[in-house]
C-alpha cells in the first residue's frame, strides 16, 4: 500500500526487508507488479530505485535524505526492526539533524508506532532520545485495503490489491510539514478513529471469517454472501456501532457507512481473500482490546447485550489455524471456559461480559 500510493505521487522508493531470498528476487528483477482487483486500468509496475536486505548497513545512507518512511511488519516484529532502525535514524541526526520526519507504521496492530518508538529509543544516546522527540513522527495508519500474493500465471513477486487508494493516519502523531503523498489522509482525533476500525471493520471481518470457516468456505467472499451469516455480522456490527456512538460521540450516519462499506467489500467476488488467511492467529484476535472482546466489552458497559458479537467469539474458539494446527476450542476442552475468557481475552471473572460468555458457553455445550 504504502510503495504503491509513493510510486503513485511520484516520489522515488527504498525498500529495506528481512527476507533475503525477496531482496534478492527484488534486486534480479527490478520491478514488481501490481494488479488492481477489479480494475485493471489501475494496473502498475513499481521500481525501487534500492533494494535492501535490513542488516545491509547500506541502507543508513538513504537516511539523511528520506521524505517519509513507512513500516509494514507484522506487529510481533516490530521489536526486531529496532536496533537497524535506530541505527539508521543514528546516521540521519548526524547528516540531517534539523529537518522533520515522519515514520508512519502500517500494522493492524495496537499501538504499533508508540511500541515501535519505545523499542528503537532502547538503543539511542540521551542526545538521539532528545532529538528523536523533537525531530521524528511515530504515526499509526489504518491499513484498509486487501493485498494478497500473485494469482496463476502471474510473477512470483506479483501483488494483487483491492481497488482502495486510501491511508488515513494519525495526524497529531507528525511531525513537521506532511509530505503530499497519493492517498495519505491524516486524521485528527485518530485514536478513537483507529478504534473506529477495529471494532468495526475488523469486527464484521472477524464475525464473517469465523463463521464461514465453520460452514467450510474458503474464501471471505463466500461467507459474506451467505445469508445467516450476513445477518449474524450486521447484528454484531450494529452492537459495536451503538455501543461506538455512546461512548465516542460518533456521528450515527457517518459510522453506519462505515458498517455498510465493510459488508460491500467482505462480499466483493473480486477479492478472493481465504477465509484462512482472515482467521489466523485467533488467539490475538480475541485479545481484550481486539476485534471481538473489544467491542463487546464497549457494548456490555452501555447495557448492550452482545448477542452477534458472542456467536463471533464463539466461531473463533472452534476455528483451526493453520500454522499451528490448533483450536482455542481444543484448549477449552482442557482447561476449562473459565481459563480461556482469562489467559486469551483478558476478561476478569467480575466483569459482566465474562459471566455472561460463560454462562452461554454452557449452555451451548454443556
Amino acid at each position: 500500500m504504502a510503495a504503491h500510493l509513493s510510486h503513485l505521487g511520484g516520489y522515488r522508493i527504498i525498500l529495506v526487508d528481512r527476507d533475503h531470498e525477496l531482496v534478492e528476487n527484488l534486486k534480479k528483477k527490478g520491478k514488481f507488479d501490481i494488479h488492481v482487483l477489479g480494475n485493471e486500468n489501475a494496473d502498475c509496475t513499481i521500481r525501487p530505485e534500492q533494494v535492501y536486505q535490513l542488516e545491509d548497513t547500506g541502507w543508513y545512507e538513504q537516511m539523511p535524505s528520506a521524505g517519509i518512511l513507512f513500516c509494514s511488519v507484522f506487529g510481533s516484529n516490530l521489536g526486531a526492526l529496532a536496533k537497524e532502525l535506530a541505527a539508521g535514524l543514528g546516521r540521519r541526526y548526524m547528516a540531517n539533524p534539523e529537518q522533520e520526519l515522519n515514520l508512519i507504521t502500517c500494522e493492524n496492530f495496537t499501538d504499533a508506532a508508540l511500541i515501535l518508538e519505545t523499542e528503537v529509543l532502547q538503543y539511542l544516546e540521551d542526545e538521539e532520545k532528545t532529538w528523536l522527540h523533537q525531530k521524528i513522527g511515530f504515526s499509526e495508519s489504518m491499513v484498509l485495503r486487501t493485498c494478497l500474493g500473485p494469482g496463476e500465471h502471474q510473477d512470483a513477486l506479483a501483488l494483487r490489491v483491492q481497488d482502495y487508494f486510501e491511508l488515513p493516519c494519525d495526524r497529531e502523531a507528525m511531525k513537521g510539514k506532511i509530505p503530499d503523498i497519493y492517498g495519505l489522509k491524516p486524521l485528527e482525533n485518530f485514536k478513537n478513529q483507529l478504534r473506529r476500525k477495529i471494532f468495526t471493520y475488523n469486527c464484521i471481518n472477524a464475525v464473517i471469517t469465523y463463521l464461514g470457516a465453520r460452514k467450510e468456505y474458503t474464501y471471505l467472499f463466500e461467507a459474506g454472501r451467505d445469508p445467516d451469516i450476513v445477518v449474524m455480522a450486521r447484528q454484531a456490527a450494529v452492537e459495536s456501532s451503538n455501543a461506538q456512538i455512546a461512548a465516542y460521540g460518533f456521528d450515527r450516519e457517518v459510522q453506519y457507512e462505515w458498517v455498510e462499506a465493510a459488508l460491500i467489500k467482505f462480499a466483493d467476488i473480486h477479492i478472493p481473500d481465504p477465509i484462512s488467511r482472515n482467521g489466523a492467529d485467533p488467539a490475538r484476535k480475541l485479545g481484550r482490546e481486539d476485534r471481538l472482546i473489544g467491542p463487546a466489552l464497549l457494548a456490555t458497559k452501555h447495557h448492550i447485550r452482545p448477542v452477534g458479537l458472542m456467536n463471533g467469539i464463539f466461531a473463533a474458539f472452534e476455528f483451526r489455524d493453520e500454522q499451528s494446527g490448533t483450536r482455542i476450542a481444543d484448549r477449552i476442552t482442557v482447561e476449562g471456559i473459565e481459563t480461556v475468557l482469562q489467559d486469551i481475552c483478558g476478561l476478569l471473572p467480575a466483569e459482566p461480559l465474562y459471566e455472561m460468555l460463560r454462562k452461554e458457553y454452557h449452555i451451548r455445550w454443556p
